[in-house]
């Protein structure tokens, strides 16, 4: 049987430990808003793939208890909630990858959070681009990635991948085509990492429209508060 597991991978909202590059102008607690926001506009938005048979997991940085203590405060209905295992995201990747194909899936994707642009109808169309291609990639205008999914347990992939970079989206194609491995390359979309990023977004969201790719006019407002109370204008 074709079982997709989607794997939404985040940090634990803990403060003074995320969105760490907003600061300044913000404040870490309104790093922490962001973060949290981020958070639940991604399970709102991958929701409605639940409901198409796809299995959903909110995996957080820390212990299993801490993880399930965290998705207590947030609304995780539908979503399995694991913690994310290794010394580093290259680890914790393949962790999750190998598990989950021990579990027998036969395709896994991972999404991560800082893309709020990012919405059910693109993890849709990656999910079925993986019955044709080995790996998808979504990249990222920084030069990571803000999606990759597997039809292959192809751990290799992920080793030794500069994280954190500005070179992870080349070197992980630079993989693939070493290794004559089939892949897809999806839309490039912008991060939410650095103040500028927020502004930028701010102007070009358009909140209201359909939940599958639309912005939440609730997180629009979040995004606007926090611009204003750093004493920016839009």
């Amino acid at each position: 049987m074709d079982r997709t597991s989607l794997n939404i991978f985040a940090k634990a909202p803990v403060l003074g430990t995320v969105k760490t590059r907003m600061s300044p102008p913000l404040s870490p607690a309104q790093c922490l808003r962001l973060h949290r926001a981020l958070l639940d506009h991604t399970l709102a938005r991958m929701r409605p793939l639940i409901a198409s048979g796809v299995e959903a997991s909110l995996c957080l940085t820390g212990t299993l208890q801490e993880a399930l203590k965290q998705a207590g405060r947030m609304d995780a209905r539908g979503f399995r909630v694991d913690n994310q295992r290794g010394a580093h995201l290259g680890e914790r990747l393949i962790h999750a990858l190998t598990t989950r194909f021990r579990q027998g899936f036969s395709k896994v994707v991972f999404v991560g959070t800082d893309c709020p642009g990012l919405g059910s109808k693109t993890v849709r169309d990656a999910i079925r681009a993986l019955n044709r291609q080995e790996v998808v990639i979504g990249p990222a205008r920084d030069g990571g990635y803000y999606l990759i999914g597997f039809a292959a347990c192809l751990p290799q992939i992920l080793q030794g991948i500069p994280w954190g970079t500005p070179a992870v989206y080349e070197t992980t194609l630079d993989r693939l085509r070493r290794r004559g491995i089939r892949w897809k390359s999806l839309g490039r979309r912008a991060d939410l990492d650095t103040f500028g990023d927020l502004k930028r977004f701010r102007r070009r969201a358009c909140p209201g429209k359909s939940p599958e790719d639309g912005i939440d006019p609730v997180f629009f407002a979040t995004i606007e508060g926090l611009i204003l109370e750093a004493g920016h204008d839009f």
